[in-house]
């Protein structure tokens, strides 16, 4: 259940009712002091102050989709050009406003809760998390501002007035903000609870501090501040998380995602998570679009489009995302989906799959609504959860710090190699491993016809090789009647030399077999017209139906069979030998792999300084190679100096004339 969120929806029914207006005390403050007289107040406040990051202005939409578009991610829709999403924007952009907007409304409820953290009578044990909370969130508002704006007006006191003089605020420097925000986290730090007091990722624990710092001491040790003595705090915080025995990496890379789409906290690795409940329909919950507008696009809104749930499917990958993954790394096909649904059936699941050649039109697939059975699949809301912090980011960022501070050393590659050892499905603990395993599967008949579209997805079987586990299946054209793409769906391991690929089920003796279902022998297709059980006799004919009286069930002849051959690879999971250089290329290639679509790679490119290069060299490569897709590359073309920063909103400048504007706005 989503637990913080009942506070949030008793919060919403508490400040909407009023006193009598007799019994009003005068005050010169906003909001009285009885709102925060009880635990229970000061547990809906605390809500409150947590509630923006659930809207569509953060990442209930804007960040968990459009602020994804980066070398990872474009916009999957050739007649957009104006917007965020393509770099295509000003200052006057409602969105740029509404994430700043909701900043400063999460910090009013902080400045506003810290101020009256002591007016209820409570036990004091009870009181220091809240405050720890409150702390945290005020500075993680300021640390989004901070890095999306740059200088911006701080204000750690509740509002006295509405008047136009308090809202005359300078921007303050950055270096200043910043230092505002590790203060504000470092209280935090010894104030919040264990987030095994919690068991659920809702709510910010004293791990989930740290492990932010960490995150906001790499940002303060990169561009634009370049406080290279961060790393040595950043390397700090992220061991302090790695030493609490808190927290470990699912053994499977794929659940941590189902986990957040199926209400199941697993804290062990997702440690905060934004959180959502319902469809919208009751006015009580708090709905996201997470998988909704960016996803697996299915926009059939009726028969089997009901059961998958509605995805408007806005961003694609792009081919230097997809081409940093290995073979057998299993989080390619999980974030990157490797089809799209097809709708023709009203009453299964379809799969339309891509050839090896067809990179751009996969979907960001990390958040889908098909694995979410309890979805009310209401066409522009889902309950999916969002996470902002995982264990692997903490492991990542801190070999990041170690490599920069000390080199590739042991403790680094470790930190480094147990994500690596869980996205190929080894255990973390598996030192010096390496996987071979079946690469890729391609089509090499000549025949291939007489398939039924209207059968699921047809089986396919891999044999020998000398290796295990490895699965696939392939698609058929619902009008041609061929196989247009067989896809590995597990690679296995093990694989020594070039195994069998079997596509389809062989003809078998002794078998009811049913009306239309589809068998081979030899190189011949064949479906079964008349039901019945399968004598010893083998159908062999090359034209028409056999005879029951022969072969029991009727067999007619439809064709050749679909054939496919396999390829095999082999990858070094574990890094080594690597320059600092080299090691701080891998660790930047590693976060694209493992934490794609998690609203990071932005902020990650602008710290390393390679933000505009990189999205000018992307855009490049889609215009070039994106064929269909070309328009894809307008975002990365688009990208100029100025983009580094978003501008200060028209909505901000026009009421606060002390806001100066960023460069080049």
């Amino acid at each position: 259940m989503k637990k913080l969120l009942f506070s949030i929806i008793i919060l919403s029914l508490g400040f909407t009712s009023c006193k009598k207006f007799l019994d009003t005390v005068p005050t010169d403050n906003l909001v009285q002091k009885d709102y925060y007289d009880s635990e229970t107040k000061l547990i809906n406040a605390l809500a409150g102050v947590y509630y923006p990051l659930s809207l569509g202005s953060m990442y209930g939409d804007f960040l968990n989709c459009t602020y994804n578009i980066s070398d990872e991610a474009f916009y999957q829709r050739s007649a957009q050009t104006l917007g965020v999403m393509v770099y295509n924007f000003d200052y006057a952009d409602n969105t740029v406003a509404a994430l700043w907007q909701q900043c400063y409304v999460g910090i009013e409820r902080a400045n506003l809760l810290i101020a009256n953290i002591n007016v209820a009578q409570m036990d004091e044990e009870r009181r220091k998390p809240i405050l720890g909370e409150a702390l945290f969130m005020r500075g993680y508002y300021y640390f989004l501002l901070a890095s999306n704006f740059g200088d911006v007006p701080l204000k750690i006191e509740p509002t006295k007035s509405p008047s136009a003089e308090d809202v005359q605020i300078p921007r303050t420097p950055l270096k200043d903000v910043y230092a505002q925000i590790l203060s504000d986290m470092e209280k935090a730090e010894s104030l919040t609870s264990k987030i095994t007091d919690f068991g659920f990722s809702g709510r910010v624990s004293k791990t989930v501090v740290q492990g932010i710092l960490a995150r906001v001491c790499l940002t303060m040790a990169g561009e634009p501040l370049k406080d290279e003595s961060k790393y040595n705090d950043a390397r700090k915080w992220a061991l302090e998380v790695m030493n609490s025995g808190d927290h470990s990496l699912n053994p499977s890379y794929r659940q941590t995602f189902i986990n957040m789409h199926r209400d199941v906290y697993e804290i062990k690795e997702s440690m905060w998570e934004v959180e959502f409940k319902g469809n919208g329909a009751d006015g009580k919950g708090s709905t996201g679009r997470v998988g909704n507008t960016g996803g697996i696009q299915m926009q059939a809104t009726t028969a089997i489009g009901t059961t998958i749930g509605y995805s408007y499917g806005f961003l694609h990958t792009t081919a230097r995302l997809f081409n940093l993954f290995k073979p057998g790394d299993l989080r390619r096909d999980w974030n990157l989906a490797q089809f799209s649904y097809n709708t023709s059936y009203p009453d299964r699941y379809y799969y339309n799959y891509y050839t090896p050649a067809q990179i751009y039109n996969r979907d960001a697939g990390k958040f889908r609504r098909e694995a979410y059975v309890l979805d009310n699949k209401n066409q522009n809301t889902t309950p999916i959860n969002y996470p902002l912090l995982r264990y692997s980011d903490v492991l990542l960022m801190f070999a990041e710090a170690e490599n920069h501070i000390n080199g590739p050393t042991p403790l680094a590659y470790d930190a480094i190699n147990q994500v690596r050892r869980r996205a190929y499905g080894l255990s973390p603990t598996t030192v010096g491993a390496s996987v071979s395993v079946v690469n890729t599967i391609n089509l090499v008949t000549t025949g291939n016809t007489g398939y039924l579209g209207t059968l699921n997805n047809i089986p396919v079987t891999i044999t020998g090789g000398g290796g295990t586990g490895a699965t696939a299946q392939a698609a058929v054209h619902n009008t041609s009647g061929k196989v247009t793409a067989v896809a590995v769906l597990n690679p296995g391991s093990g694989y020594t030399s070039v195994p069998t690929v079997t596509i389809g089920t062989p003809w078998t003796t002794g078998v009811n077999y049913t009306v239309n279902t589809q068998v081979f022998n030899g190189n011949n297709l064949y479906t079964v017209t008349i039901a019945g059980t399968s004598t010893a006799t083998a159908p062999t004919h090359t034209s028409g139906a056999s005879s029951a009286g022969v072969t029991g069930a009727v067999f007619t002849y439809v064709g050749l069979r679909a054939t496919a051959n396999a390829t095999i690879a082999t990858s070094v999971v574990d890094l080594s030998g690597l320059t600092p250089g080299d090691f701080q290329l891998a660790i930047e290639n590693e976060r694209s792999m493992e934490l794609c679509f998690e609203s990071l790679r932005r902020p990650d490119l602008i710290r390393w300084g390679k933000f505009v290069s990189t999205m000018n060299a992307v855009g490049t490569e889609i215009r070039e190679n994106g064929a269909s897709f070309s328009y894809g590359g307008l975002a990365g073309s688009n990208v100029q100096p100025r983009h580094v920063l978003f501008p200060i909103p028209s909505a901000e400048t026009t009421v606060n004339k002390l806001a100066v504007q960023n460069p080049g706005w």
